[in-house]
C-alpha cells in the first residue's frame, strides 16, 4: 500500500494548501515549450486542463491532484485500479476548438492556471493552442510526445508546474525501464504487424506512436515507416505476404475468430493478442505515457516470452509511479493474461 498512502500523503498536503489559501506569487515563471515559444506561466499553479487525451494521461501521471477534469470517464475496471479520491473528477464534455469560441465555455469555467497540450508538435496544433490561449487569457504550453522524449518532458513539465522533484522521481523510473528495454529485440529481431484500427487493416507504421514503441525495442515492423510506407489500409493478402511472426490488435479476439483473418499464418497460430487496458490503454490508444507500459508488454508478448518476476516487477513500478496504485502479481498477471 506504499504508493497509494504516499500520494494520499501528497493530496492532503496540497488541499490543505490550497484550503488555506496560499497566496499566488505577483510574478510568473517563463517557460519554453516544444514550439519554442516563450510562455509565461503562473509562478504557483494549482489547477491544469488537458487538450485531450495525451496530455491528460500525462498530467494524471504526474499531477493529478491539478487535473480540474477528465476528458473521459474511466471504465469500471480502470476505477478499481484509480486511488479513491480520484475517481469522481468532473468530465469535460466540449474540449476549445482552434475557430469556435462556443466551445471554451468549459475551460473558462474550470479556472485552469495552465493549459497543456502534448503529443504531435506541428503548425496546426501551435495555432490552435495561442487561438484558444488568446481567447480565455489561459497560458498553454505544447510538449513532444516522442517515446524518447518522455523522461525529460516528465522533467521539464514537474518545473514548469511546481513539482519539479516529483518529475525528477517519475522520469527516473520510466528512464530506467526504457534504458533497460532499448534493443531488447535487437539479436533476434521479430517481424511485427501492429494494427491502429478497430478492423486491423491499418497499420501502425514505424514512426507511428505504437511504432515507436516495437521500434525502441528492435521489433522489425512488417508495415514499413511513415517515412516510406502509404498511408492506407492493407489487405489481408498483403498482410499474409509480408509475412509478420505476431500480431497487435485492438480486437484480437474478433481477428482470431474471423475465418478470413486465418489466412494470415501467425493469426492461424494463435500469435495475435490485444494490449491490456488498464488503468489507460498500454498501446496505441491514447499515444502517451501509457505506451512506457506498452514497452515492457511488448518486449515479452513479440518474442513469446512468458511473464516472469522481471516483468511483474517493472510493471508493478510504473504502475505505482504513474498510477499512483499498488498491483499484486495475481492481478498484474489478470490485466496481460490472454486477450
Amino acid at each position: 500500500m506504499r504508493a497509494q498512502q504516499v500520494f494520499r500523503a501528497l493530496t492532503a498536503v496540497w488541499l490543505a494548501v490550497c484550503a488555506a489559501g496560499a497566496p499566488r506569487s505577483a510574478g510568473a515563471a517563463e517557460v519554453l515549450d516544444d514550439a519554442w515559444r516563450r510562455v509565461a506561466l503562473p509562478d504557483v499553479t494549482r489547477r491544469v486542463f488537458a487538450a485531450g487525451a495525451p496530455a491528460e494521461v500525462l498530467l494524471y501521471t504526474l499531477v493529478p491532484e491539478m487535473l480540474v477534469g477528465r476528458n473521459h470517464q474511466p471504465s469500471p475496471q480502470a476505477l478499481e485500479l484509480t486511488p479513491p479520491e480520484l475517481r469522481s473528477l468532473p468530465t469535460i464534455v466540449n474540449l476549445p476548438d482552434r475557430d469556435d469560441a462556443r466551445y471554451d465555455s468549459e475551460l473558462v469555467a474550470l479556472r485552469p492556471d495552465v493549459y497543456v497540450d502534448y503529443g504531435t508538435v506541428d503548425d496546426d496544433y501551435v495555432a490552435a493552442l495561442e487561438a484558444i490561449s488568446a481567447r480565455t487569457r489561459v497560458p498553454g504550453i505544447i510538449l513532444d510526445g516522442r517515446l524518447e522524449n518522455v523522461p525529460q518532458v516528465y522533467r521539464r513539465l514537474g518545473a514548469a508546474l511546481g513539482v519539479a522533484e516529483r518529475g525528477e522521481e517519475t522520469a527516473v523510473v520510466v528512464e530506467r525501464i526504457l534504458e533497460k528495454y532499448r534493443g531488447a529485440l535487437t539479436a533476434r529481431p521479430v517481424r511485427a504487424y501492429l494494427a491502429c484500427s478497430a478492423d486491423g487493416l491499418m497499420p501502425c507504421l514505424g514512426g507511428h506512436s505504437f511504432g515507436e514503441a516495437a521500434a525502441w525495442l528492435g521489433a522489425i515492423n512488417v508495415a514499413g515507416t511513415v517515412e516510406t510506407a502509404p498511408r492506407r489500409a492493407w489487405t489481408l493478402a498483403e498482410i499474409a505476404a509480408a509475412p509478420p511472426d505476431v500480431a497487435v490488435a485492438v480486437d484480437a479476439a474478433r481477428l482470431r475468430g474471423d475465418p478470413a483473418w486465418q489466412a494470415v499464418p501467425a493469426v492461424a497460430a494463435g500469435r495475435v493478442r490485444a494490449p491490456p487496458t488498464e488503468p489507460f490503454n498500454w498501446g496505441p490508444r491514447p499515444p502517451s505515457v501509457n505506451r512506457v507500459l506498452g514497452v515492457v508488454w511488448l518486449a515479452y508478448f513479440l518474442p513469446g516470452r512468458e511473464v516472469d518476476a522481471e516483468f511483474l516487477g517493472d510493471v508493478r513500478a510504473l504502475m505505482a509511479t504513474l498510477y499512483h496504485v499498488d498491483v499484486s502479481d495475481e492481478r498484474i498477471r489478470a490485466l496481460v493474461g490472454d486477450r
